[in-house]
């Protein structure tokens, strides 16, 4: 007779599945992947816009993402509905799908977009924090950060291979395709937590959150392993960026249409997701310590690849590489940041950390980057040779992590 799953493992992938459906709709529903070819296009088209301003709308619209351990503090500290993770669920997604709607009936005007583009992501943000809260509770709880980061890498990657073609094909359509599209994506969450996440409402008020979240600050500052981690996420993506500079050059030089731009993505996105699933195998094999130094030079490499960006089907093939080598280089910082989350304030903790990689990827590098390529006509070749300089000149902050957090390898039980 062969027994069935434990109470534990059920839980535990019914957990998965509510962690995996949030990750997809705050990742594929965000307008920065579904719509980076719609919108992105569209400032620069039709709304004539330089790359740096166009990297500033971004900067600007996803500012909710900054402060997405303030949310996170919200979702451990008060309650909705009796619950900590479900009532914030199904508030954020009602929220986005609604603001993603709203882009349906809004004039396409500057100002317009930018606010509503905001107010979305602030929607997005609820359900994320949300979302880490739980993958690290269930992370710490069996021993499975390493799984779940490849996990949310890989469907980052997943996203990306969706959202590539299908940017593409709404990039030649009107906003309101692409409302309609980005609701329904977000929609899907949903259903899930009412079907998936069955949380008791018996969570109440606990004010001491707030307090333990200033201790918790206190800890970070004086703990290595927090803000080592912190370090590494905020160098790592500090980088000058190549995103808003390689739409340009894609349409600009390369002369290339939605469609193909929208399947450049796609292969970024397959590359990723099989570099996910790599890591997945490699994390249980290797410690931290040889993944970790290994995935960050494998990024710096990667970036000299556009050196030789000069065709659809070179890039076609640098796409798929950059993906690969950015889930392998990315994933092990991840890890090394859901270890280091002090338990307690999960959602504020991991927050924390994502929300310093989100200022240096949204608010620093893409500004960075489209500065030096729109203003002071840096050719894509040389910004791929400053990336890929600074992402190595990185390595230099491993001597800081603690031992402890470098030699374990992920568990292999669930």
């Amino acid at each position: 007779m062969v027994d069935g799953p434990g109470p534990g493992e059920t839980r535990f992938w019914r957990t998965a599945v509510v962690i995996a459906t949030g990750i997809f709709v705050t990742g594929l529903g965000w307008p920065g992947l579904i719509g980076r070819l719609p919108f992105g296009l569209f400032l620069k088209n039709q709304l004539h816009m330089p790359p740096e301003k166009v990297a500033a709308f971004w900067a600007v619209a996803t500012i909710a993402w900054y402060g997405k351990p303030l949310v996170g503090l919200l979702c451990d500290a008060w309650p909705l509905s009796g619950t900590r993770r479900r009532g914030y669920l199904l508030l954020g997604t009602v929220a986005a799908a609604c603001a993603w709607l709203a882009f349906a009936v809004l004039p396409a005007r500057y100002g317009v977009l930018l606010a509503n583009m905001t107010a979305l992501n602030l929607g997005l943000v609820v359900v994320s924090a949300a979302v880490g809260g739980m993958q690290v509770e269930e992370g710490q709880r069996l021993g499975a950060t390493g799984r779940l980061s490849a996990l949310r890498m890989g469907l980052e990657g997943v996203m990306s291979v969706v959202a590539g073609p299908l940017g593409g094909v709404l990039a030649m359509l009107s906003f309101g395709v692409t409302a309609l599209s980005g609701a329904a994506t977000v929609a899907l969450l949903l259903p899930v937590t009412l079907l998936f996440h069955h949380e008791p409402r018996r969570a109440v008020e606990d004010r001491t959150v707030w307090a333990r979240a200033i201790i918790d600050l206190k800890r970070i500052v004086r703990s290595r392993p927090m803000w080592t981690a912190s370090l590494l996420l905020f160098f790592l993506y500090l980088t000058p960026g190549l995103q808003t500079p390689l739409l340009y050059y894609q349409q600009d030089v390369l002369k290339l249409d939605a469609r193909t731009m929208g399947l450049l993505q796609f292969a970024g996105g397959g590359g990723a997701v099989a570099g996910a699933a790599l890591y997945a195998w490699l994390c249980r094999r290797l410690p931290l310590r040889w993944t970790l130094p290994a995935g960050i030079t494998l990024c710096a490499a990667a970036a000299l690849l556009y050196l030789e960006y000069r065709s659809a089907s070179a890039a076609l093939l640098i796409e798929t590489a950059v993906g690969l080598t950015g889930s392998l280089g990315a994933l092990p910082v991840y890890d090394l940041a859901a270890r280091a989350t002090p338990e307690g304030s999960e959602s504020f903790g991991f927050g924390l950390m994502i929300s310093i990689r989100n200022v240096a990827l949204f608010a620093i590098s893409d500004p960075l980057g489209s500065l030096l390529y729109g203003r002071y006509h840096l050719g894509l070749g040389k910004l791929a040779l400053v990336n890929a300089g600074t992402t190595l000149a990185v390595l230099l902050l491993l001597p800081l992590i603690p031992a402890t957090l470098l030699a374990p390898r992920e568990r292999t039980g669930a």
